[in-house]
C-alpha cells in the first residue's frame, strides 16, 4: 500500500531541520534569515521530507532567500504534492491554473485541487467552485460552483463568500437576488477582499434593485482603491468630475483618475487626457493632455487613438503631422470609430498645403457613411463636383438625401444645390436610390 504523509514513517532529524528552517524563515527565536531557511529546506527537501519540499517551493515562488525561479517552485511542489501534502497539491493546482513555471492547463490544475479537496483542504475547493462556476478545464456547473462556494463561506473564507455573490447577483444556479449578492460581497468586503469592495461600490452607486447610497458607494470604493483596485479609482473619478450623487470635486477626480491613470487604466489615461485638452475645470495643457492620450492610445484605446490623430494633424502639444495623424486615425477606424473614418477621409482629401488623395479619401467616406452624415455629405460634394470620380449629380443627390434625413443642414443645401442641375427623373431615381441604399443597410451602394 502507498504510504502518505500522514502515515509515513519520518526521521526526526530531518523534520527537524524542516522545523530549524522555519524558525529561519519567520523569525522565531532567531534573526530572520531566508538564506539559511534555503538551506536547511533544501537539505531535508533532498531527502524526500514533504513538508520541506513544499516550504522550499514557497521560497523558490516568493524570491526569499532566493532568486525568485518558478519552474523549481513548481518542481517541487510537484515532489511534495506527489507525496500527498494536500497544501503542495493545491498550490501546484494554482500554479497550473495561472500558468506560473508553465503553459496554463486547467486539466492538471482540476486534477491537484481535486486530490487536496478530498483531504479536507478547503482553498482547493474553493478553488474548484472558481473552475465550475467559470468552465474551466469542466463544464460549467453552478450547482457544484455553488456547493463549493457554500463549504468555504461556512468557513468564513472571503473568496467563497464573493463567489457566492456573483452567483446571486447573476442568476447563476440560484434566482438573481441582489439583497443576497449583497450580503455576501459585504461579508467578503469586511474580510478586505478587494473586488468584493469594487463591487459594493458599484451597485450602491448604480441603486439597481438596491436603493442608491452614494456616501456607502464612495466609502467602498475607496476601501478598493486603498488596495491598488485601479477601477475603483477609476469610478470615484468619474463620481466627483460627474458630481453624481455628490458635490462636484474637480481636485478629487483628477486625484483619482491620476491614480487610476499610473496603475494603466485606459479610461482615467484617456478622461486625464479630456479634461487637460479640454481645459475643463483646469488649465489647459495640451502636452499633458497628448500625454496622456498616447498611454491610452498604446493600449488600444479606440478613442484616446482618434483624439491623439486629431491634436497630431492640428499640432496641439506637437509638431503638425499628417503621416502620424493619419497612422492614429486608422487604428481607431480599425476598431469601427466612424468619427475616425471620416476624419481619415478629410486628411486624404487634403487642404492648400497638402496634395489630395481622392481614392483614399472616398473609400474612407464610403466605409464611414452609414454611421456618419458628415461623411454622407462628403460623398455628396464629391460627387457634385467630379473629385476623384465623375461627376454624377444623380449618386450626389442621393449621398445628400440619405445625410438630410436627419436634418443635417449642409447635406439639405447640397441637396438642394444639385436638384437645380437636375430633371424630374433624375430626381426621382436618385431617392429610389436613397431608399434602396437604406434597405440594403448601405451594402453596394457607392
Amino acid at each position: 500500500m502507498t504510504q502518505t504523509v500522514k502515515d509515513k514513517p519520518l526521521n526526526l532529524q530531518l523534520a527537524a531541520l524542516n522545523n530549524l528552517g522555519l524558525m529561519y524563515a519567520n523569525g522565531q527565536g532567531v534573526e530572520q534569515d531566508f538564506a539559511q531557511a534555503m538551506q536547511c529546506y533544501a537539505l531535508a527537501a533532498e531527502q524526500g521530507v514533504a513538508h520541506a519540499q513544499s516550504n522550499l517551493a514557497v521560497m523558490y515562488a516568493h524570491g526569499q532567500g532566493v532568486t525568485k525561479d518558478e519552474q523549481k517552485a513548481l518542481k517541487w511542489y510537484r515532489a511534495a504534492a506527489e507525496q500527498g501534502l494536500p497544501y503542495a497539491q493545491s498550490n501546484l493546482a494554482v500554479m497550473y491554473a495561472n500558468g506560473q513555471g508553465v503553459e496554463p492547463d486547467y486539466q492538471e490544475a482540476l486534477k491537484w485541487y481535486e486530490a487536496a479537496a478530498a483531504q479536507g483542504d478547503s482553498l482547493a475547493k474553493i478553488n474548484l467552485g472558481v473552475m465550475y462556476a467559470n468552465g474551466q478545464g469542466v463544464a460549467q456547473d453552478y450547482q457544484k460552483a455553488l456547493s463549493y462556494y457554500e463549504g468555504g463561506a461556512e468557513l468564513d473564507d472571503p473568496v467563497a463568500q464573493f463567489g457566492l455573490g456573483v452567483m446571486y447577483a447573476n442568476g447563476h444556479g440560484v434566482p438573481r437576488d441582489m439583497q443576497t449578492a449583497c450580503h455576501w460581497f459585504t461579508l467578503a468586503a469586511e474580510r478586505e477582499h478587494a473586488q468584493a469592495q469594487f463591487n459594493l461600490g458599484f451597485f450602491y452607486s448604480l441603486g439597481h434593485d438596491i436603493a442608491a447610497d452614494y456616501d456607502k458607494a464612495v466609502a467602498w470604493y475607496e476601501r478598493a482603491a486603498a488596495q491598488g483596485e485601479a477601477a475603483a479609482n477609476y469610478n470615484l473619478g468619474v463620481l466627483y468630475s460627474t458630481g453624481q450623487g455628490l458635490e462636484k470635486n474637480t481636485e478629487k477626480a483628477l486625484q483619482y483618475y491620476l491614480a487610476a491613470a499610473r496603475q494603466g487604466d485606459a479610461a482615467a489615461q484617456f478622461n486625464l487626457g479630456l479634461i487637460y485638452a479640454t481645459g475643463q475645470d483646469t488649465p489647459q495643457d495640451d502636452t499633458v493632455a497628448l500625454a496622456w492620450y498616447q498611454l491610452a492610445a498604446d493600449q488600444g484605446d479606440a478613442q484616446a487613438q482618434f483624439n491623439l490623430g486629431v491634436m497630431i494633424a492640428k499640432g496641439r502639444g506637437t509638431a503638425a503631422s499628417q503621416t502620424v495623424a493619419k497612422q492614429w486615425l486608422q487604428l481607431a477606424a480599425d476598431q469601427g470609430d466612424a468619427q475616425a473614418l471620416y476624419n481619415l477621409g478629410v486628411l486624404h482629401q487634403g487642404d492648400a498645403n497638402h496634395q489630395p488623395n481622392y481614392p483614399q479619401a472616398l473609400a474612407c467616406y464610403r466605409q464611414a457613411a452609414a454611421a456618419h452624415d458628415d461623411a454622407k455629405v462628403a460623398l455628396g460634394w464629391l460627387y457634385a463636383k467630379g473629385l476623384g470620380v465623375l461627376q454624377d449629380f444623380v449618386r450626389a443627390h442621393m449621398w445628400f438625401n440619405l445625410g438630410a434625413i436627419s436634418g443635417h443642414p449642409e447635406a439639405i443645401n447640397g441637396r438642394d444645390f444639385v436638384a437645380q442641375q437636375m430633371i424630374a427623373p433624375q430626381i426621382a431615381a436618385a431617392q429610389d436610390m436613397a431608399r434602396a441604399c437604406q434597405q440594403a443597410n448601405f451594402k453596394g451602394f457607392d
